[in-house]
């Protein structure tokens, strides 16, 4: 992306802020001839006041001096608030914009990415362009003028001695062009090492209990202190290029300004300039090179803003790749069938396809279970289904319409799903049951509540439904956070229901109260469901078995078994697994750690 695209997009950013930005820009006005006039100022103070001594002058130039100030000091104020205000309001709404559009993207598009990496194009990248907004604009604006403001004092008072001071701009100007290359180059790279910092503390704290159980905080600690010394190398390189920027810029100035004192005291010995002249035009000379030395700091701030908003750009650029089509409607209340016919998904183009050739018919009110090795493509294919991501092969029916063809809140407003991993909000029981359907009444909630087998332990609770579940529900058990889920969608009353391994990861005890909430969900609706444990699976009306992304077997549990074929072999080696564990448990070790913990008992 070009210097002038970004700096158009950048404009647009703040286009609607622009009746804000106009008094902003008349206080800056004004405070750049408040600097012209300080610099003038010094002339007949010299002049009149203490060379010609009229004291007319004299008694009246404090009076000036006072109310320039106070000038300065209002325009400085309402600058500062207004620019500040456009500030915060300029990254709120790309914040919010930057977030809006990443909810409206497929999930196949943050496959790559790390959640940290979002977060920090949120905050961080946002921070930075906020600062190029507030601080660049303002002092770009400011430091510009007031430069125009005592050129202009210069040539007033010496145009010739002032074509020569003004002989250091051309250098200053390439050094802020150098600078400014080089630090936009640091601060794209300090972004990305903010991003990898970010990601790296998402992880830790997510997985705390992991890095506890395995007693690795050092390492995690030793891997941060590693990520941060780059960050902080590259940093230090920024710091570098800043601190070169002044003391250059000062170089320039005093060689100029050695100049100007040699050619202008001549002048003033030969009487063909005043004193008070002459301080004056080196006052406003010597206030000239201050706004140059700004406006190089002021670019590399910029660079800094202008990497962020490349990174956000970048994401705000993305077309999402699931989308309503232009033709799209509304998907009329399901009633007859889902037919898969053709079915084949990759997940990005040169990978190998997850499933292949898929032919389904899932007819309404059917119960059909999937089931098949790890990897055999069943959380894949139910994905396929609310278009959470679009087949590359084949096409999905839903009552003989195809679900590219309707739009997709209207096809997920059919469907309902339970999965392994819970997501809960850290919110209050209630909300969560109620996620997007809050305004139900309280007691269609609690019978959503009591049909999971959730109405006994919410009650249980200190506040009760007003709980806080804390993040990702972790004030909660396990069965406890499923059940809530399965509250929420009985709540939704959707016709068409997806279980992914709603049980697998509970005990015991609380598969067995979660299975009569999901026995009670699936009263009445259509439901797909994955199952780990395949005895759990045993009453549905088909069971269709998928291997290598392709089905194999299909059929009711007694059939299959009868087949002998992959089903009956999955079952057999589940069956074995857990049939003999407790006999196994009981037999006494016999050899290796488990034997010389025995023999340890014995002795």
């Amino acid at each position: 992306m070009s210097n002038a695209q970004l700096f158009k997009r950048f404009g647009l950013l703040v286009w609607p802020y622009r009746w804000y930005l106009l008094p902003a820009v008349v206080c800056m006005l004004v405070l750049a001839a408040s600097e012209g006039a300080m610099a003038y100022l010094v002339k007949p103070i010299l002049d009149k006041v203490f060379i010609e001594q009229n004291r007319a002058m004299y008694l009246s130039m404090p009076l000036i001096v006072i109310l320039v100030f106070f000038v300065r000091g209002v325009a400085n104020f309402f600058e500062s608030y207004l620019m500040q205000l456009i500030g915060h309001k300029l990254a709120r709404g790309i914040q919010v914009r930057l977030y809006g559009h990443l909810l409206t993207l497929e999930l196949g598009y943050f496959l790559p990415y790390t959640t940290g990496s979002f977060i920090s194009r949120i905050i961080n990248d946002t921070f930075q362009l906020k600062a190029a907004a507030t601080n660049v604009l303002t002092g770009i604006v400011n430091e510009g003028f007031t430069l125009i403001a005592l050129v202009i004092v210069l040539f007033v008072q010496d145009w010739e001695l002032a074509l020569m001071a003004l002989i250091g701009l051309p250098a200053s100007a390439y050094l802020i062009y150098l600078f400014g290359r080089r630090m936009r180059r640091l601060s794209r790279r300090s972004q990305e090492m903010s991003e990898q910092v970010v990601t790296h503390l998402e992880e830790t704290f997510s997985g705390l209990r992991v890095i506890k159980s395995f007693t690795m905080e050092k390492f995690e600690q030793a891997g941060f202190r590693h990520l941060t010394k780059k960050l902080l190398r590259n940093y230090l390189r920024t710091s570098v290029v800043n601190a070169l920027s002044k003391p250059l810029i000062n170089l320039i100035t005093g060689v100029v300004v050695s100049g100007v004192i040699l050619f202008g005291g001549d002048r003033v010995m030969d009487g063909q300039m005043t004193t008070g002249a002459f301080f004056s035009f080196l006052t406003a000379l010597v206030m000239a090179y201050a706004p140059v030395r700004a406006l190089i700091t002021l670019n590399n701030t910029l660079q800094q803003g202008l990497a962020a908003a490349i990174r956000i750009f970048e994401v705000l650029d993305t077309k999402p790749r699931i989308a309503d089509a232009p033709e799209a409607r509304e998907l009329p209340p399901f009633s007859r069938e889902i037919r898969l016919e053709g079915v084949s998904f990759r997940y990005a183009p040169g990978l190998p396809e997850v499933l292949q050739g898929i032919d389904l018919v899932i007819r309404a009110g059917e119960r059909v279970a999937l089931v098949g090795r790890s990897g055999s493509g069943k959380t894949t294919l139910v994905n396929l289904i609310p278009r959470f991501f679009e087949v590359t092969g084949g096409s999905i029916r839903i009552d003989g319409v195809d679900i590219r063809q309707v739009r997709m809140k209207s096809l997920r407003r059919q469907m309902a799903m339970v999965t392994q991993e819970t997501i809960l909000f850290n919110d209050s029981v209630q909300n969560n049951i109620a996620y997007g359907w809050s305004r139900e009444p309280q007691e269609v909630i609690e019978r959503a509540a009591g049909a999971a087998q959730a109405l006994d332990f919410i009650r249980e609770l200190p506040e009760g439904f007003a709980t806080r579940v804390g993040d990702r529900g972790i004030r909660l058990s396990g069965g406890q956070r499923q059940r809530l889920s399965i509250a929420r969608s009985l709540l939704k009353d959707a016709p068409i229901l997806i279980l992914d391994e709603a049980t697998s990861s509970l005990d015991s005890e609380s598969e067995l109260a979660v299975q009569q909430a999901l026995d009670a969900l699936m009263v009445g609706r259509t439901s797909l469901v994955i199952a780990h444990r395949l005895s759990t699976i045993r009453g549905a009306d088909r069971i269709v078995v998928l291997k290598e992304g392709r089905i194999v077997e299909e059929g009711d549990h007694e059939t299959l078994m009868a087949k002998k074929g992959e089903y009956s072999r999955l079952y057999s080696i589940q069956f074995r697994e857990q049939a003999p564990a407790r006999e196994r448990i009981a037999e006494p070790p016999r050899e290796g750690v488990g034997a010389r913990v025995s023999e340890g008992e014995d002795r």
